[in-house]
């Protein structure tokens, strides 16, 4: 399983297939829409003005308001009010914040997809997910995927509350930029993917990768109408149809934050 770890991180958008990419694609649809579904609610626009406030640059968008702030600030208000796994969101933000593509987009929420479903239903199969994701998303090496696992090192995992998952978000995207660097033992605390972990993913009975198109189903028209109705009232209606188009061909688009800036 190490290897196939190893493989997850350095995976790269041309190791799936046409039909693993369309299902990507559709899964972060979904994600978009339950992101913008929460737009305009009070809890998140007192949110989001909170966030903003510490200024900074513009590297990620924070759906609450619809503006660009610092990727810390956008996956911990995204994370909090969003109602859906911490893949999508962490992946996005450290993606946005290296200024990345669609390709790379696509490759890194497609290694945290098939993580979290060799895990199975282990109760920590979506926060492997997103570690694994923000790893290749970082591009990080074997030094800094071990200083990446350290965001586990005495943490309650089974804690669920929003603002426990926002935090642990912000600390996975925080620590997976900085492992980008070499770091002495002083300064820096490396961990290990958990044995109980390990012994989920050794569970699975398929060792190729990937294998998301014998682990994920979806239905299109049914997600594309979803993500229709979730956004209706949320974002102007001629932009409806351009963010379903521009999921769609998701690999053709050069720089992921101008996929926000229409």
């Amino acid at each position: 399983m190490q290897r196939w770890l190893e493989r997850a991180r350095e995976a790269v958008w041309p190791d799936w297939s046409a039909e693993e990419t369309n299902k990507i694609k559709l899964l972060f649809l979904e994600s978009l829409g339950r992101s913008f579904a929460g737009r305009g609610e009070e809890e998140g626009e007192r949110l989001a003005e909170h966030l903003e406030s510490f200024g900074g640059e513009e590297q990620a968008m924070l759906f609450a308001s619809g503006r660009m702030v610092p990727a810390p600030q956008a996956v911990l208000g995204n994370v909090m009010l969003g109602d859906q796994p911490l893949l999508f969101p962490t992946v996005l933000a450290a993606i946005e914040m290296q200024n990345k593509g669609g390709k790379e987009l696509l490759s890194a929420l497609g290694v945290g997809l098939e993580a979290t479903a060799r895990m199975g239903d282990h109760p920590q199969a979506e926060c492997f997910g997103a570690i694994v994701g923000v790893a290749n998303a970082f591009e990080l090496d074997e030094d800094g995927w071990q200083l990446l696992l350290g965001v586990l090192n005495h943490r309650d995992l089974t804690v669920r509350s929003g603002m426990a998952r926002a935090l642990f978000a912000h600390d996975l995207l925080m620590i997976g930029s900085l492992a980008r660097e070499l770091w002495s033992e002083e300064r820096s605390e490396r961990g290990e993917v958990p044995a109980d972990w390990l012994a989920a993913i050794n569970q699975s009975t398929d060792s190729e990768f990937p294998a998301l198109s014998k682990v994920i189903e979806v239905d299109q028209q049914g997600m594309i109408a979803a993500f229709r109705e979730r956004v209706a009232g949320k974002i102007p209606e001629p932009h409806i149809e351009y963010y379903i188009d521009a999921v769609m061909g998701m690999e053709d688009i050069c720089c992921v934050p101008l996929f926000f800036r229409r």
